[in-house]
């Protein structure tokens, strides 16, 4: 008989070897998370081996009828011109060693998100974001409203606090729990041990031509999620309107995730945008950028056993050529969303470094098989202290017609892990990109909202005809 296991605190259903419980965030007894490491051991895989699913080669065909006639044409294909995506690219080996030391160089990291410079198209009617405002790129909050004064940082007060008049009272003391008449350290309660929600609960970001929604989920106490865009000035001498966003997700059984994530997509964006305006080539440009955003990471930790991490994906996308090119680490992915029949088709742009992954392309089990497994988001590969040697991956295509990147956390990814899939549940996502992010987070909530959730859409209106691979 199967063993179901929960959180003593929420009771909430954890699975075999997790570290912390999704629910609340509490770190879980050794009693409720037996299993030895992340996601327990891998146990005995299917001897059955399947072809892994090719997901940017080959080309495509399709059938088009006009007047009782059937026309059969090739359909562009979507083949990165440096070879396979997985093949490592830039080595990190070296980077994280130092954890005391700040980064030798490099901007200043921001936790606001990149001001929009005008406003986008009007908002879908329906839409689960109805109320927030259409303009905003700072956090909407969905914690209680203005606090009442706290009592003195050296006494704890009655729980809960009392009301004054008909209005809500909260504790707005960042060393007080907002859950119990607890104390926080490293964003955690010493009485109950829940995660404290920050301002980055939900979050909206509008540029000229890259959208992006980041929102907590339904089950997570805060958002450990980050995104950043760039945008490349119209008139810059070089990369002029090129487009930079990055997405990074925490990893959870990590101390700080929140921090890792915010710091490793602020410093990523601003230096990749920044070698991009000087002229560099965007594969040397996210080689440095995925090499800073490392370095500042593995500078925020206290020691190497107690590291913040995070995944990241880059996208560097040329408006005058539609040339896209993608940087990962971990799991986080990049998917080309297909503008119409005479595009490239949809396809994931990413493989992700993860133990699901690796077991497919080893044969041993199939993807659905692999994805069913307890150990189907354990990563093999990350950013922090704790990350050892890495290699990045780095990968360039260049599609054919009119579409859209999308960066996405496996928030998004879980309900929607194929290419079609995503394309199919919101058409038209190149024509109404800020529409499009805000339903994908819509869509990932109304189907569970498991997990943090964070979308990045970038329009890529060329519609010149033919292959351009060999222009990148």
């Amino acid at each position: 008989m199967t063993e179901v296991r929960t959180c003593p605190a929420c009771a909430d259903t954890v699975s075999e070897g997790d570290l912390y419980c999704e629910g609340c965030g509490r770190t879980l007894p050794v009693e409720a998370r037996s299993g030895a490491g992340k996601g327990g051991p891998p146990g005995q895989p299917d001897r059955v081996p399947t072809t892994p699913q090719a997901s940017m080669t080959g080309t495509f065909r399709r059938v088009v009828s006009s007047e009782g006639e059937t026309v059969t044409g090739e359909r562009p294909g979507l083949v990165p011109a440096e070879g396979a995506p997985t093949a490592p690219q830039v080595s990190l080996q070296g980077a994280v060693d130092d954890v005391s030391a700040a980064p030798a160089s490099g901007p200043a990291v921001s936790a606001t998100p990149a001001t929009p410079a005008s406003s986008g198209p009007d908002e879908v009617p329906g839409s689960d974001w109805d109320d927030a405002d259409s303009q905003t790129t700072q956090p909407v909050r969905r914690d209680p409203g203005p606090a009442e004064p706290s009592p003195p940082r050296s006494e704890v007060p009655d729980w809960p606090p009392p009301a004054v008049g008909s209005e809500p009272v909260s504790v707005d003391d960042p060393d007080l729990c907002v859950w119990c008449p607890g104390r926080v350290v490293d964003g955690y309660c010493e009485k109950c041990g829940f995660l404290q929600p920050t301002g980055r609960d939900h979050v909206e970001v509008r540029t000229r031509r890259a959208f992006g929604v980041s929102d907590r989920g339904l089950r997570h106490r805060r958002n450990e999620d980050a995104m950043a865009v760039r945008v490349v000035e119209d008139d810059a001498p070089h990369a002029a309107g090129t487009v930079v966003a990055v997405v990074c997700d925490g990893v959870s059984s990590s101390p700080r995730s929140d921090e890792a994530s915010r710091v490793t997509a602020e410093t990523g964006a601003t230096v990749l945008a920044e070698r991009v305006r000087q002229g560099a080539d965007p594969r040397e440009a996210t080689a440095t950028a995925m090499t800073r955003a490392a370095e500042a990471v593995a500078a925020i930790a206290d020691s190497p056993s107690s590291a913040p991490a995070c995944t990241f994906v880059s996208a560097v996308v040329d408006p005058a050529t539609g040339a896209v090119t993608v940087g990962w680490v971990g799991d986080s992915r990049a998917y080309w969303i297909s503008g119409g029949p005479a595009s490239s088709a949809s396809a994931l742009l990413t493989r992700d470094d993860s133990w699901s992954e690796a077991m497919v392309q080893m044969g041993a089990l199939s993807r659905e098989e692999a994805m069913r497994s307890a150990n189907a988001h354990a990563l093999i590969a990350w950013m922090g202290a704790d990350s050892g040697e890495i290699d990045a991956h780095i990968s360039t295509v260049t599609p054919t017609g009119p579409g859209a990147v999308l960066l996405c956390s496996d928030g998004l990814w879980n309900y929607y892990p194929e290419a079609r899939d995503l394309t199919e549940a919101v058409p038209g996502a190149s024509s109404a990109p800020w529409e499009a992010s805000r339903t994908y987070v819509s869509l990932a909530l109304r189907a569970g909202g498991k997990d943090n959730i964070t979308v990045v859409v970038v329009p890529v209106p060329t519609d010149q005809g033919g292959p351009r691979a060999g222009q990148v």
